[in-house]
């Protein structure tokens, strides 16, 4: 496999585990909300990642022990940029350069993507983790 097909592979992957962690913290933030599960995940369908981030933390810092960390919250915002520079700019980056111009700026997509295709495997398995502790711990499964 070239680079450019895993870089390719990478992108797909990527976006899998944002989309992932977004469906997940909707999940998290539905079960620990107080009322019927289904409703509070029905008004949380068209909420952005961000609106029910901010509602989430308020929520998680008002228990006894906060199931995620600061930094933890700065890398879940941080979705957005990554995933929207993915969806817009991760080929426009380095598709239309030439030569050594074309290789230099691919180097630097991957690696960025690189990055951050390691850091949302992690962060994906943390958040579904603290799914599926929130749903049991409130009776939700």
């Amino acid at each position: 496999m070239t680079y450019y097909e895993h870089f390719h592979l990478m992108v797909g992957e990527t976006l899998k585990e944002c989309q992932r962690i977004e469906h997940d913290v909707k999940l998290i933030y539905a079960g620990m909300k107080a009322g019927d599960f289904e409703t509070n995940l029905a008004e949380l369908k068209r909420e952005a990642l961000g609106t029910v981030l901010v509602d989430l933390q308020r929520l998680d810092n008002s228990t006894a022990r906060s199931y995620f960390s600061v930094a933890d919250y700065k890398l879940l915002r941080e979705i957005k940029n990554i995933r929207n520079w993915l969806a817009h700019k991760a080929y426009v980056d380095f598709l239309y350069d030439k030569g050594t111009a074309w290789e230099d700026n691919f180097k630097k997509s991957y690696k960025k993507l690189k990055d951050f295709h390691g850091r949302m495997q992690t962060l994906a398995g943390q958040v579904e983790k603290v799914r599926l502790d929130i749903l049991r711990r409130y009776g939700r499964i």
